[in-house]
């Protein structure tokens, strides 16, 4: 818990960052480069954390980092936050508590053929329709890339877990080749996301995705576990705690705002 809730930090205070980089120099530049290792270092955090929590509860924790953000705009850049947003922190705190009680015992992390063709499969097929939305002259564009981006990174935790018993079955290697695919898939497409839409348009699905498709993939296929007596609870805590995710996103966007100021000074002076 201790690793996702680190990991959450890191990838809170570099999301504003990371839509600052694209926005002032392209997805191509020195700066990117430390916003990768930072992912890098998040990264291997989460990793933690997948190997001792059940999916749900990692992804859960990890989503946290919308609680930095709204942290930083409060108290950092000294921009307020709204009574929704301080709602939505407390409503995120306490999910978080109430799904590390009711947590269970991890399930298996076995990958089959199938499984493994299903990754692949899915990795294609995000990829696919991320350059079709790359192509779209739409507005919505961004939005679709988004849906996709989350699509990505709900994949690289599910992968990631073929490291935690990991073996050098061809099965198992495969499933942990398409980690960094999914990561790398999941990158590109949030941050051109970013430079066509809002970062609350381009994050809220984003954050929905990523939270609620390893969850599920979690419970289903790999049989994580939840206290008996606690399914309730914890079914309400997890659907709160993704509406408050997706509150909090717009503490990004005033964020956001709040950096752009100075680019648009420059371009008045």
């Amino acid at each position: 818990m201790t690793a996702a809730l680190l990991a959450a930090a890191l990838f809170g205070a570099i999301a504003a960052v990371q839509a600052s980089v694209i926005r002032r120099h392209g997805l191509w530049s020195m700066t990117m480069v430390g916003v990768l290792v930072a992912y890098g270092v998040g990264w291997l955090l989460h990793l933690a954390a997948i190997a001792r929590l059940p999916l749900y509860l990692a992804q859960v924790g990890v989503g946290a980092s919308l609680v930095v953000t709204a942290l930083l705009a409060a108290f950092v850049m000294g921009e307020p936050l709204r009574r929704e947003h301080w709602i939505a922190v407390c409503t995120m705190v306490g999910g978080l508590g109430v799904l590390a009680i009711s947590a269970g015992s991890i399930g298996h992390s076995t990958f089959t053929t199938q499984t493994t063709i299903s990754l692949y499969a899915m990795l294609v097929v995000t990829a696919f329709f991320g350059w079709l939305a790359w192509r779209w002259d739409h507005p919505h564009s961004g939005i679709a890339l988004s849906i996709l981006g989350g699509v990505a990174y709900g994949g690289s935790p599910i992968a990631t877990r073929a490291l935690v018993d990991f073996s050098w079955d061809l099965n198992t290697f495969a499933t942990a080749l398409s980690i960094g695919l999914f990561g790398a898939l999941g990158f590109v497409l949030y941050s051109i996301a970013l430079n066509r839409t809002s970062v609350t348009a381009a994050s809220a699905p984003l954050v929905l995705l990523q939270t609620l498709i390893p969850a599920l993939v979690g419970l289903t296929l790999f049989h994580d576990g939840v206290r008996h007596g606690w399914w309730p609870l914890a079914g309400v805590a997890f659907v709160l705690s993704l509406g408050a995710g997706i509150v909090l996103c717009g503490a990004e966007a005033r964020i956001e705002m709040l950096d752009d100021e100075p680019a648009q000074q420059d371009q008045l002076g």
